[in-house]
């Protein structure tokens, strides 16, 4: 979809790095953990993780931080799987407003579970909550001239806007995944993915520095053989 969330590859300024530090606050590390554990004991995609994130009002969205993104959308799904209640969220962060202490769950020691949840984890590690599918027939091989599409669609998808249009070159193929397109609303349309490689210049204007390019994971609906490449073969072989 087209929002505030898509601008990877616009001129947004320079970006503050501090090397030295994986988390800034010390709840964010708490959000990393429940997005973890709910995605390993839940029902969710990550294309549903996304879209909800999506979905945020543009100007909560840029006054928020990476972690309340997350935040926003692990509750979101926590509540629609019935981990807890939108009143049990409500209720606890008005005490925390109210500077009440939150009451503590008891300990509970269960090796069993404690084991799956280190197993899922660890699944995700490897899978990024994507599970390869059986190859499918492919449209295009390595060495195809194709051009992204246009996508404008009103719901989520991973073809990110400036590359719309765009001319690139298929560098491989990569295995056949569920579609995040149509994942987000429940559904399941595995496709092929490739990586792409588009030039710096195609992007971004002759002023580009020189022998720059990024290289995509696309899915195969995101994009056509550049028809501008096909006109050009054809030619040379009537030629």
């Amino acid at each position: 979809m087209i929002g505030i969330h898509d601008v990877g590859g616009y001129h947004m300024g320079p970006i503050e790095t501090r090397d030295d530090l994986v988390f800034h606050e010390w709840w964010e590390g708490l959000v990393f953990s429940l997005v973890l554990v709910s995605a390993v004991q839940g029902t969710w995609s990550l294309a549903e993780f996304r879209h909800i994130i999506e979905q945020m009002p543009p100007a909560e969205y840029l006054r928020s931080s990476y972690y309340v993104h997350w935040l926003e959308a692990v509750e979101e799904l926590c509540v629609r799987d019935g981990f807890v209640s939108r009143e049990e969220l409500t209720a606890r962060r008005q005490a925390i407003y109210n500077g009440e202490t939150p009451a503590t769950m008891p300990a509970q020691v269960d090796a069993e579970a404690a084991q799956n949840l280190r197993e899922g984890i660890q699944n995700l590690a490897h899978t990024g909550l994507g599970v390869r599918r059986p190859d499918q027939p492919r449209l295009f091989h390595a060495g195809d001239r194709v051009r992204a599409r246009v996508l404008a669609v009103p719901g989520h998808t991973r073809l990110p806007r400036y590359v719309w249009g765009q001319p690139g070159v298929v560098v491989s193929y990569s295995g056949t995944y569920p579609l995040p397109d149509t994942e987000a609303s429940g559904g399941d349309n595995p496709e092929p993915t490739y990586m792409v490689r588009f030039a710096g210049a195609d992007l971004w204007g002759p002023g580009t520095e020189t022998n720059v390019s990024v290289v995509l994971s696309l899915f195969e609906s995101y994009m056509d053989l550049d028809p501008d490449a096909v006109a050009v073969g054809q030619k040379a072989v009537s030629q």
